[in-house]
């Protein structure tokens, strides 16, 4: 007869491994690949009982699947610190909550077509859609969250971030330090319909969350002036492009508040080539807090983005919406601003370029 040291050979793993797999170990953290390779070379070597097979076969039954809706492309999510963390933070909670993710769609792909989204048992959804897209969703089920987004807190599950008291708190800081004119710098909304994103006109398509606190701010002072709002796509390069356009129009604001680190990185490359000193005669705050920030020169005033816990927390919402939650339940998690020398005190008013 087999033994554990026969099953953990053929399978080549641990025994220790072995036993805790097929006793059916939650607590165990091993890839499925490796799990059903256990099992699958017990079957092989007949180690299994009959009643241990039965509690496997239960054991994989009992493990939920999901899906993940991700409105953008696989490329962008890799540059994107933002999405990356999210996407690690939904796959380390579903993995402890012995949440198995089967079915990953992508923009671009028709999801309301696809046959392999039938046999979930619940889908996170990342990214901003529009209510067609929403109602379409919650048709097929009725156990989804939705991450980076709140359609209606009244019927769906949601997880987001406080962008606007972030907003309100660096807008703050740029004003204690006596900068009255103050630049937004950001990028355009990405929501999806049924087919493609949407085409809007630049200032209907802004992001809202940070520009419109922004705007608020600035129209209360009575210093909004869109001649310096910027909007652009999320990038590095659009950063660096929307900058080069602010110093060919001259008269730089003290201050630019920008929507990412990644669109300021681009932003204060713009201004070292223009010969632009950054702090000393724009200082800038933006948002995030990438890994990068604190090592930029200057380092980056930003709003630290709680990413991975986002993630974790929807797969708590959808756990919970799978063992019979039926009021609905919204997830704020705050932003917490990192404060370093990338602002400083105001010295002047305008520079002229």
């Amino acid at each position: 007869m087999a033994s554990l040291k026969d099953v953990a050979k053929e399978a080549n793993v641990s025994i220790a491994t072995v036993s805790r797999v097929l006793r059916g170990d939650k607590t165990l953290s091993v890839a499925d690949s490796t799990r059903e390779r256990v099992l699958q070379s017990a079957k092989k070597l007949n180690y299994l009982s009959l009643t241990d097979k039965k509690k496997t076969s239960l054991l994989y039954k009992s493990k939920k699947s999901i899906g993940l809706i991700v409105f953008c492309s696989k490329d962008y999510e890799f540059e994107d610190e933002y999405f990356t963390g999210l996407r690690v933070g939904i796959e380390a909670e579903s993995a402890r909550l012995n949440m198995n993710i089967t079915t990953v769609v992508r923009q671009g792909s028709n999801f309301l077509e696809e046959n392999s989204l039938n046999d979930l048992d619940g889908v996170i959804v990342v990214g901003k859609v529009i209510p067609e897209v929403v109602q379409v969703i919650y048709e097929k089920f009725n156990r989804v969250v939705f991450v980076d987004e709140s359609p209606d807190p009244e019927i769906f599950d949601s997880v987001t971030s406080n962008f606007f008291g972030a907003t309100s708190q660096l807008m703050k800081h740029l004003f204690s330090l006596g900068h009255e004119e103050i630049g937004f710098i950001g990028g355009g909304e990405t929501i999806h319909s049924t087919s493609s994103p949407l085409e809007l006109d630049v200032m209907d398509n802004v992001e809202k969350l940070r520009y419109l606190p922004y705007k608020k701010i600035m129209c209360s002072k009575g210093s909004y002036n869109e001649e310096n709002v910027y909007i652009g796509e999320w990038s590095t390069d659009s950063g660096y492009q929307m900058m080069k356009k602010a110093l060919n129009k001259g008269n730089l604001p003290t201050a630019f508040l920008i929507a990412s680190d990644p669109l300021a990185i681009g932003a204060i490359r713009a201004l070292h080539e223009a010969g632009i000193k950054c702090p000393e005669q724009v200082s800038i705050a933006s948002f995030n807090d990438v890994e990068i920030a604190k090592f930029m020169s200057p380092s980056l005033t930003t709003a630290k983005v709680f990413t991975e816990q986002m993630g974790k927390s929807a797969v708590k919402l959808l756990k919970e919406r799978m063992e019979g939650r039926e009021v609905p339940s919204k997830v704020t998690h705050p932003c917490k601003i990192q404060y370093r020398e990338s602002a400083v005190m105001n010295s002047r008013t305008t520079l002229s370029v």
